[in-house]
């Protein structure tokens, strides 16, 4: 596995690349990840249930990273197959020594900017035709990318996550998780949380750091980034997130979501989620706030929306997400 970052750094990519190793080791597959070495500290190669960790030195240059891949290129002459995160840039050379080696990609997400530039659009494409197959996490990568997918995914849960249902009469707060970043939305999520603080006058928190840390800490707490956001996620609370892994994890958890997108892009993402009918999705913040009025004034609408959220997370495990990686190298 190739990834820019990696465990113990947080992030949705760390996380899935994570649980999938990890699941594979336990099937007996032989796991090396390796990613850069984002901190002082940290060994050069390590372990991590059952994970291979190789860290490469930490480099902003394509340069840098292709030398220090060279120097371990023993790794990919040894490997049955190479899986890329969204870095098959780092694999580049290397496709063309050796030719015949299996490699796989990963998209995971966008670059953050909308229109997609052209260049982005093609860098996709390249790194399509130069894999084996791909798998992209989420359809609305298809729509905006041109991408052919060999599968799609939207990530997992713990099947072991369990908690007891409280029900719209006993939510007493709102949880925003996420970067803190106007590519998430954040501006308007600020927008219609100054709303709902004005009118409920309940506690809000953001789980996440960003560029827009300052406006977010006038209307609550500011928790910086956390590596579980599971307790988070356990109180009693109206959940703001737009992440596809922290959606899944709300839903197990049976607490109402809220995603708000502002763009054609990010609409897809969350209108083509499978499990989409089961949150509250909005265009502005004007839109999120007459949503939630709805939800404190029918608790039992809201309740059975909880449920049903439930139940589709519940079909949703790494376990199904390893499957899909199994049969796409298969294939």
């Amino acid at each position: 596995m190739l990834t820019r970052l990696f465990y113990p750094h947080i992030g949705g990519v760390e996380k899935h690349v994570e649980e999938v190793s990890a699941r594979l080791a336990e099937k007996g597959h032989q796991i090396t990840v390796v990613t850069l070495k984002h901190k002082r500290g940290l060994a050069e190669i390590a372990s991590h249930r059952g994970i291979k960790i190789v860290r490469l030195p930490y480099s902003n240059s394509k340069w840098g990273i292709w030398l220090n891949l060279w120097r371990r290129r023993s790794l990919i002459q040894k490997a049955d197959l190479v899986h890329c995160h969204d870095v098959f840039f780092w694999y580049l050379p290397f496709s063309f020594l050796y030719p015949k080696k299996p490699v796989f990609t990963t998209f995971h997400g966008w670059e953050g900017k909308f229109p997609v530039p052209a260049k982005n659009k093609l860098a996709r494409k390249i790194w399509e035709s130069l894999s084996s197959g791909n798998i992209c996490v989420g359809d609305y990568l298809i729509n905006h990318y041109g991408t052919k997918a060999g599968a799609v995914t939207y990530g997992g849960i713990d099947v072991s996550i369990h908690q007891n249902f409280i029900g719209g009469r006993g939510l007493r707060e709102v949880i925003f998780i996420g970067r803190l970043e106007p590519d998430l939305a954040v501006s308007e999520y600020l927008k219609a949380l100054k709303q709902i603080k004005a009118r409920y006058n309940l506690k809000i928190t953001f789980v996440g750091d960003g560029s827009l840390r300052g406006q977010a800490e006038k209307l609550g707490q500011v928790t910086g980034l956390v590596k579980d956001i599971g307790k988070f996620l356990n109180r009693p609370a109206y959940i703001f997130a737009s992440s596809y892994l922290t959606i899944l994890e709300a839903m197990a958890r049976r607490r109402p979501v809220f995603a708000l997108y502002q763009n054609p892009l990010k609409k897809d993402y969350l209108t083509l989620f499978p499990g989409a009918k089961f949150i509250f999705i909005a265009g502005s913040a004007s839109q999120l706030v007459s949503q939630f009025e709805s939800a404190r004034n029918k608790p039992r609408k809201i309740d059975k929306m909880i449920e049903a959220a439930y139940r589709f997370a519940q079909g949703q495990t790494w376990d199904k997400v390893v499957d899909d990686y199994l049969r796409l190298w298969k294939s």
